[in-house]
C-alpha cells in the first residue's frame, strides 16, 4: 500500500471556492491507499486561514476536509530529521520552510510519498507527486 501525504497546497486545492478538479479525482483514485495529513500541514492550513478571516473555509477544511485522513502527529524524531534537513539544505545555499522540512521528515519516517504542487521538496532525498495537471 502505497502512504501519500499531503502538503498545505493540495488542502488549499480542495477547500478552494472552486476546488481544483484535477487535484479531486487523484484524491479520490487513490482513496484505497494511506492519504495523511500531519499535525505541520494542519498547522500552515489553520494559520493561513485564521489570518486572512476565512471562517467559512477554515470550517470546510475542519468538517469535511481533515476528517477524510489520516492523522500522522509529529515525533521526536521527526523534528530531528527536520533539523538535520535543514542544516543539509542550508549547507548548499537553499532555505526551505520549517512546515516543508517536517512534512518531508514525516514522508521519510512513513516511507511516503509527498503530494505538493511545490518543488521545494525536489531538493530533499523524499518522492513526490503533483496531483495539479500539468
Amino acid at each position: 500500500m502505497t502512504v501519500f501525504v499531503l502538503d498545505t497546497n493540495v488542502i488549499s486545492d480542495m477547500v478552494a471556492p472552486k476546488p481544483n478538479p484535477d487535484v479531486l479525482r487523484q484524491l479520490a483514485a487513490q482513496r484505497q491507499q494511506t492519504i495523511c495529513l500531519c499535525e505541520a500541514v494542519d498547522y500552515e492550513v489553520r494559520r493561513g486561514y485564521l489570518k486572512t478571516k476565512a471562517t467559512t473555509r477554515l470550517r470546510v477544511y475542519e468538517e469535511r476536509i481533515k476528517p477524510q485522513f489520516q492523522w500522522v502527529p509529529i515525533i521526536e524524531a521527526d523534528w530531528q530529521q527536520a533539523a538535520q534537513f535543514w542544516a543539509d539544505t542550508v549547507s548548499r545555499g537553499l532555505q526551505l520552510s520549517d512546515v516543508d522540512l517536517l512534512v518531508a521528515a514525516v514522508a521519510v519516517r512513513l516511507s511516503g510519498i509527498i503530494v505538493s504542487a511545490d518543488d521545494d521538496f525536489d531538493a530533499l532525498p523524499v518522492t513526490r507527486q503533483s496531483w495539479r495537471a500539468t
